[in-house]
């Protein structure tokens, strides 16, 4: 706690430096440590040789004001705040003044760890090999060859535990606040998350180009247990296909290993999960149509399902 409380006491004694954001260059005057403290990109870019070091100033053109006031408030506190999501007044029958209800509670926080990835599906139980007697009647059903079908199934089943058993490796000194962190979820198909989950993604997007690696993670920490909380509604299948469409777009592309970058492979796995109610909505049906590598990631995961 002495450590930390030294920490932002070095910060707010420390020079200013003003950096101006997106088209308009807006700008904002920070506390130069508070921000070299977050990479070895913004410590090079305020304390090393480059122009920006000597002038005490920089510019991002790149990104919308609002995204890098979130990126301060993590500079500052270890931790960001995300807007709302917005009604949707073009679903029919619904009152525009009308205040959705709020979401419960979601369960307690559980302990975080180190992420790991679904890249391979579990395989399910080897099945024990029947019997060949006279009579195949005889043969106790839980002992028959599975049904392709019953394989898909169980093959499905277990990516989606998979998936749900995520985790994401935070540490520091504020791990108890990131620990706590409740999602804000959804309670009524008007209750638009586009902005929600677009806000999480482009922040992401900031923290991987600019080396931020613990917003990043804190990012996915995030953006999951939202996903993990959203009730997918018909309406909504749209909220997720703008958060895959925005992780195409911008997201780094497949490694050399064949890696995913995290963020497409968090989004491909929740879609994957939920195909069977995302799969038949018009959004995704051209999403699809789009082509590109969401096309091949998703289908490297739901053929799986079938093998």
């Amino acid at each position: 706690m002495a450590s930390s409380r030294s920490a932002r006491k070095a910060f707010i004694q420390s020079d200013l430096f003003t950096f101006y954001i997106g088209e308009e260059k807006k700008p904002f005057i920070v506390h130069s440590k508070a921000v070299a403290a977050t990479s070895e990109h913004f410590r090079a870019m305020i304390n090393g040789d480059m122009v920006e070091a000597k002038t005490r100033s920089a510019e991002i053109l790149d990104m919308e004001p609002s995204d890098f006031a979130r990126f301060l408030e993590y500079a500052y506190r270890r931790n960001y705040t995300i807007p709302s999501w917005k009604l949707d007044e073009t679903i029919p029958g619904q009152p525009k003044n009308d205040t959705p209800a709020v979401v419960p509670s979601p369960p307690p926080p559980e302990e975080v760890i180190e992420h790991v990835p679904p890249n391979e599906l579990p395989s399910p139980p080897p099945e024990p090999e029947p019997p060949v007697p006279n009579d195949p009647s005889t043969i106790p059903s839980t002992l028959r060859p599975l049904k392709k079908s019953t394989k898909s199934k169980r093959n499905k089943m277990a990516f989606r535990l998979a998936f749900q058993s995520q985790k994401f490796f935070l540490s520091g000194p504020d791990s108890t606040m990131i620990e706590n962190f409740r999602p804000e979820g959804n309670s009524a198909p008007e209750q638009d998350f586009v902005p929600v989950f677009l806000a999480h993604a482009r922040l992401y997007t900031f923290a991987e180009m600019r080396l931020v690696y613990p917003l990043r993670n804190l990012v996915l920490h995030k953006l999951y247990k939202t996903l993990m909380c959203f009730q997918l509604y018909n309406h909504r299948v749209g909220d997720i296909v703008e958060l895959a469409r925005y992780a195409y777009d911008h997201g780094a592309d497949r490694s050399k290993d064949g890696t995913l970058d995290a963020l497409r492979q968090m989004v491909v796995d929740y879609i994957a999960c939920e195909v069977d109610t995302i799969g038949k909505h018009a959004d995704f049906i051209r999403l699809m149509e789009d082509g590109g590598e969401f096309v091949s990631d998703f289908w490297n995961i739901v053929s799986r399902f079938t093998a």
